[in-house]
């Protein structure tokens, strides 16, 4: 076995010595095309192409490494690790591959180290975890990487999934013998966000602990906005997260609400992608549509349809909202974004048919809003509908079913930091 992975790690080597330049050229002109600045594009490139985050000594031991992909699974890493008590988070190092969840976390100030998850190839692997002295492992929701779970086998380092959604593809996937020896082989714990899920998992994978948790992304801040603002009658409706190939049901549901006594304020997943669709905008409604680039300028909307192009601002305009539309969810290529944030800032929430990384969430608002749709039309029809009234009361149920949700949540969290200190 050690012969094996020693040829396995020179033909690797000399596949990386003729095609990482070329891989990193690619990943900086993708990265330009989103506007990524220079500075953090670099940054990203050298430390996931060329390990330049080994450069520097690193001399603490039994290291715990916890893996967020982008921003949905930061949300979520963030919310275990701060559960945690501060001796806890000593010997966390946070990976992520995406560069905005990079400067999230850098701008949450948190206690840790924070680093790019390097290039998947035996060689990085072996690299980052013997220098970082990673004793365990943790990956959050359903981010797998072969050669990453191949060298912690052999290394025999633990690796749990916590929060886990997988999709009905990857289950298919799974049932196959060595794919799932490739991508699961030394995972022995899997906590996941669903019974249905567990039981899928269980039926292929017998001999693993599957366990049933709430979701990470819970917020176990439940009291986010004051009552008056709670209770106020809301004359804004928002649709968020929304992706390229969404635009046209951005736009069949645009042309529906215009015609209620609303504003709309139009938030996309990424806003360096939609310049032309501005433009569509602008020439389709006239003067009714404005652009907003600063934060401040929220508060002062004039204009019916607002487009907003800056991050962070969503919580503020879910607290303005009387009922927001969760896109990532309208396209079968899609699955779905966080329906959290809208209930907690006292928005009604709708989203489409597509969430398959929002079940919990799902079975969630069901509990407590049964005809819950998804279609276009039956979306309209229902915020057409909407009275302050309905919002606070599924407000209501929603606060009272998180918080009995927390207590397991909480419960759990305490478990997870248990085992990251034996």
């Amino acid at each position: 076995m050690n012969k094996l992975f020693r040829y396995c790690l020179l033909i690797v080597t000399q596949f990386l010595l003729i095609f990482l330049p070329a891989l990193a050229v690619y990943s900086f002109i993708k990265a330009r095309k989103q506007n990524i600045k220079i500075r953090d594009n670099l940054q990203h490139i050298g430390q996931h192409y060329f390990l330049t985050s080994l450069f520097h000594r690193w001399n603490k031991k039994n290291c715990i490494m916890i893996h967020a992909i982008s921003l949905g699974e930061v949300d979520a890493a963030i919310n275990l690790i701060n559960s945690f008590e501060p001796e806890s988070n000593e010997n966390i190092i946070l990976t992520v591959t995406s560069i905005q969840a990079y400067k999230k976390l850098h701008k949450n100030k948190l206690n840790l180290k924070i680093l790019y998850f390097p290039f998947d190839s035996l060689i990085h692997q072996t690299l980052f975890l013997s220098h970082f002295h990673i004793k365990k492992a943790i990956i959050i929701e359903h981010d797998f990487w072969p050669n990453f779970l191949a060298v912690m086998n052999m290394l025999k380092r633990e690796v749990i999934l916590l929060n886990g959604h997988i999709s009905d593809k990857t289950i298919q996937r799974l049932s196959n013998r060595y794919y799932r020896e490739l991508m699961f082989s030394p995972i022995k714990n899997a906590y996941v966000q669903t019974d249905d899920l567990r039981t899928k998992l269980l039926h292929i994978m017998p001999d693993i602990n599957v366990s049933v948790v709430p979701s990470y992304k819970l917020p176990l801040n439940i009291r986010v906005n004051g009552v008056e603002n709670i209770t106020s009658e809301r004359k804004v409706i928002a649709i968020s997260n929304f992706h390229p190939n969404e635009l046209d049901t951005v736009n069949i549901l645009l042309s529906k609400l215009i015609h209620l006594d609303y504003k709309i304020i139009l938030v996309p997943r990424h806003i360096n992608f939609f310049d032309d669709f501005i433009q569509v905008l602008k020439k389709q409604y006239n003067n009714q549509v404005e652009v907003i680039s600063e934060c401040s300028d929220i508060e002062n909307i004039l204009s019916d349809i607002v487009f907003v192009k800056s991050y962070g601002v969503l919580n503020r305009i879910y607290s303005m909202s009387h009922a927001s539309i969760v896109f990532g969810s309208f396209d079968s290529s899609l699955k779905g974004h966080s329906l959290f944030e809208p209930l907690l800032h006292g928005a009604m929430v709708y989203y489409g048919p597509h969430f398959s990384s929002q079940k919990y969430m799902d079975e969630l608002l069901h509990s407590f809003i049964p005809d819950i749709q998804h279609d276009i039309n039956s979306i309209f029809q229902q915020i057409e509908s909407l009275t302050t009234q309905d919002r606070l009361r599924i407000y209501n149920s929603f606060v009272k079913t998180v918080e009995q949700e927390a207590v397991i949540l909480i419960n759990h969290f305490r478990e997870i930091e248990k085992w990251i200190r034996s």
